[in-house]
């Protein structure tokens, strides 16, 4: 016994120090990757995506009463128990997007802007019959914006040309656990630990007066947040087989720092000292149900709702207001035969979002439709891919509309435990 676990062990931190190097690797790709313009992104800290980018992307994202095994699931930890025993999980999730948008007061659509970012990694664990871990990192929010406008000097003798860029993010790491109270519950949790930073760059520029000024702004935040999720679900063996899947989430106050600098060719000539700051963030419920017939086909939806603290933002007009969110799907999957193992499948989906900002009382609304497929390649490797295409903002209501088409790619590595052939592989 005394050698088992110990070649266990040896086997799992030789794992954990790859999966780490891959978390480096992955991190800068998504630092260096993204150019996207996100124009409400220059809000709050920045865009928060709440959607899978894995397995459940094709059918609307409806994913928190969903349990496949071979795919992880980031909406309901209590879904880890769905995996074989002593099995072992390496998931990837990428997304890339363009984007056209409308501006008011232009009628045509501006050039296509276009990104690809890593936005999971995860490894994920069935550690007994009963239960499973799982931990990994992925983006929380985002941040990319340009502008450019034409101010006036305070005497209006002269103008000047004020270009504005933001980049940067939160993002979170986790760790979930869930175990299986009996044939039909699931109970699960993640705890997450936020952190990142904000930045911005101002220039202030006219060459007839000499001015070419740069403030440059860095917001520092960190932060916590725990997560409960609980499934209920019926036989396998049925002609239909109902999930019922649950979520609640709560966080920290973001607290950190923010430092200005400005500097003038490339010379700082002022740096104001550190400030404190914080940010509040939302109480999150999501409920959803899911219906699949042994044939393989599947119906699935979820509800989600944000409950936010009222806070003020550092823009005219512009709050931190409750967000919903509405997703359903309907999804074919093929068994291999005799085997409990997934061949492919294909998906098809609707969501409906409304954002947490609300600016000059105005509703920052998504629409998109999803749909996408996956197959098993291997015992080993699976893969699935999903498109969706979407509006957010709406022109007419004087919002800056943006027209997007976004795709996901996910990879799944599944094996077992390393030396475990030996030590009762197939027990």
């Amino acid at each position: 016994p005394a050698n088992t676990v110990t070649t266990v062990c040896a086997g799992l931190i030789n794992t954990m120090k790859h999966f780490f190097v891959l978390l480096l690797v992955c991190a800068a790709v998504n630092g260096n990757a993204q150019n996207i313009s996100s124009p409400y992104s220059i809000l709050g800290i920045g865009d928060i995506e709440n959607d899978d980018y894995g397995r459940y992307s094709a059918s609307g994202s409806a994913a928190v009463s969903r349990r496949e095994n071979g795919y992880y699931n980031f909406s309901n930890p209590a879904s880890l128990t769905v995996m074989n025993y002593k099995s072992i999980n390496l998931d990837f999730a990428f997304r890339g997007k363009t984007s056209q948008f409308k501006v008011p007061g232009v009628d045509t659509l501006s050039a296509a802007t276009k990104d690809f970012i890593v936005k999971r990694i995860t490894m994920a664990f069935k550690l007994t019959p009963t239960i499973g871990i799982a931990f990994g990192l992925k983006p929380f929010s985002s941040v990319n914006y340009q502008y450019n406008t034409i101010s006036s000097i305070a005497d209006g003798s002269a103008q000047y040309i004020k270009y504005t860029d933001g980049s940067g993010g939160i993002y979170q790491s986790y760790f979930s656990a869930a175990k299986q109270l009996n044939k039909n519950f699931s109970v699960g949790a993640t705890a997450s630990w936020l952190f990142g930073s904000l930045q911005s760059s101002t220039e202030y520029y006219n060459s007839n007066i000499g001015l070419d000024i740069i403030k440059s702004e860095n917001k520092f935040y960190y932060g916590a947040g725990l997560q409960a999720g609980l499934q209920y679900y019926t036989a396998a063996e049925k002609k239909w087989k109902h999930t019922i899947g649950i979520t609640g989430s709560v966080f920290s106050n973001l607290k950190g720092q923010n430092t200005v600098e400005y500097t003038e060719n490339s010379t700082a000539i002022k740096t104001l000292q550190a400030e404190d700051i914080s940010f509040k963030l939302p109480l999150s419920i999501t409920a959803g149900y899911s219906a699949k017939n042994i044939s393989g086909l599947g119906f699935h939806v979820q509800g989600s709702y944000q409950k936010w603290p009222v806070q003020k933002l550092a823009y005219r007009n512009s709050f931190v207001n409750n967000a919903y969110g509405l997703n359903a799907g309907v999804e074919y999957s093929r068994m291999l035969k005799e085997t409990p193992v997934e061949s492919y499948y294909i998906g098809i989906g609707v969501k409906v979002e409304q954002s947490y900002l609300l600016v000059n009382n105005q509703r920052l609304n998504t629409y998109a439709v999803t749909f996408g497929g996956g197959k098993n390649l291997s015992r080993l490797i699976g893969v699935n891919g999903g498109f969706e295409v979407g509006r957010r903002g709406q022109f007419s209501s004087s919002q800056i509309q943006e027209n997007y088409f976004r795709f996901s790619v996910g990879i799944t590595v599944k094996d077992f435990w390393y030396g475990t052939k030996r030590f009762g592989r197939f027990n």
